[in-house]
């Protein structure tokens, strides 16, 4: 297999159901996405629109850069770490039983904040091996937020990935 066939293999487009509660509010979105491979870790990727409400729009940005935000995820055996970059930036780290700082920064507002995971699953055994393929991927991770040593919240997120 050529590097460009092994490349290929280890990527692809996906259709991304996230479903994520606080406390008792509940929210789900559906986003295209790719699902990819390196090394020993999984990526997820897709882009996270905001609603024009929400967002602050700055004068150096167009309105549609202003309303997205990359977001990746990166998936290894023990630990989840999310990014976000464009309008909004933060990094959160979920690892199961560890308290994980990270950061939350806009143009409004800059703020460092702490995880605390208590579950964090995957569907498949891992390591995943092989050519991605799949009917359906699931991952999920409850965990506390806290900003400035005050738990703000309870969360649990689950995301279902399927080929798109």
């Amino acid at each position: 297999m050529t590097e460009h066939q092994r490349e290929a293999a280890d990527r692809m487009p996906v259709l991304i159901t996230i479903d994520s509660r606080q406390d008792d509010e509940r929210v789900t979105e559906h986003v295209r996405g790719d699902l990819y491979r390196k090394g020993s870790h999984f990526y997820i990727r897709y882009t996270e629109t905001q609603s024009q409400p929400e967002r602050v729009k700055r004068r150096s940005d167009s309105a549609e850069d202003a309303s997205r935000t990359q977001v990746t995820l990166k998936v290894s055996e023990n630990q989840v770490k999310l990014t976000r970059r464009g309008q909004v930036e933060a990094e959160q780290t979920f690892a199961l039983g560890a308290r994980q700082n990270g950061y939350y920064r806009s143009s409004a507002i800059r703020f460092p904040l702490t995880t605390a995971t208590s579950k964090l699953s995957w569907d498949k055994p891992w390591p995943f091996e092989g050519p991605l393929q799949f009917d359906e991927l699931r991952i999920a991770w409850s965990y506390q937020l806290y900003i400035e040593e005050r738990c703000t919240g309870k969360f649990n997120i689950q995301l279902r990935i399927t080929p798109a």
